[in-house]
């Protein structure tokens, strides 16, 4: 197997952006969720067959060539250069990319956003004001309605994007907003936190994504089977808890499925707030 081939779908989408950018004559800037993906924004789902990039408004938004252009008020404000490709600030490019896509991938997308990180001296968050201050800069622009309800809704408590796109279905279904990242102890001590914790239901949620079972920095060395067992204790200390709660999990095609969520949450006893 080549390299490329070891790539995901994501990653070669990355990797024809880069390239597109570099072989055109017009040094486009990357925009939207092109320049979404060389910042490392999460993504999910399928990548676009299209590259995308600003144009101004004289010449007008288009498709043509591989290319979608949006037309924009200011194609030049809130640009950076990242290895000699100009692309959308980190903080433009989540405003665009999360006003162009669906309410869960921007949720995703803004809950990453906010939790503080760095990678390679590249700064990788934000904070709600600066995100809020790029989108009054940018003026009136098509799905900013869209990008201020997730950010109203976006938290630096989810800690995954399984978490985050778990927890934007369960509000578009209607579910009650659970407590995030709760922790439980018992007699012998701290047992862990949890990704959900409905107290009204007294029931416990959990996205279980392979990372968990395969991720060093998860697995901190330990086998997948023993990883495996330690979860099954650790669910058994949880459900032995003075309350007794309910444990409830899922992986991801119940996450991004809004009637497999909605049929396990209910199948746990958890019921929306209306409907």
């Amino acid at each position: 197997m080549s390299e490329l081939e070891r790539l995901t779908a994501w990653e070669r989408y990355r990797l024809r952006c880069l390239a597109a950018a570099l072989s055109s004559r017009t040094a486009p800037v990357l925009s939207h969720v092109s320049a979404a993906v060389v910042w490392g924004v999460p993504t999910f789902g399928s990548p676009p067959n299209e590259v995308h990039v600003l144009t101004t408004m004289t010449a007008g938004s288009r498709t043509e060539h591989g290319f979608v252009r949006h037309a924009v008020r200011e194609p030049g404000q809130d640009i950076t250069v990242i290895d000699g490709i100009a692309v959308t600030s980190f903080v433009r490019t989540l405003v665009e990319f999360c006003a162009s896509s669906s309410f869960e991938a921007a949720v995703s997308a803004l809950d990453w956003s906010l939790i503080p990180s760095t990678s390679h001296g590249i700064k990788r968050s934000t904070t709600r004001a600066e995100l809020s201050g790029c989108a009054e800069r940018l003026g009136r622009f098509r799905g900013k309605s869209a990008f201020e309800r997730a950010l109203a809704f976006a938290s630096p408590l989810s800690e995954s994007v399984g978490e985050s796109v778990s927890r934007a279905n369960m509000h578009l279904l209607g579910f009650p907003g659970p407590v995030l990242q709760q922790d439980f102890s018992d007699a012998a001590g701290h047992i862990g936190r949890c990704d959900f914790w409905w107290r009204e239901f007294n029931q416990i949620g959990e996205f279980d994504g392979k990372g968990k079972y395969l991720r060093e920095e998860f697995t901190r060395g330990a086998s997948a089977a023993d990883v495996v067992l330690a979860e099954k204790q650790r669910e058994d200390r949880l459900r032995a808890t003075a309350t007794r709660p309910g444990v409830t999990r899922w992986g991801w095609d119940t996450a991004i499925s809004p009637p497999k969520l909605s049929t396990l949450l209910r199948a746990a006893g958890i019921r929306p707030s209306h409907g």
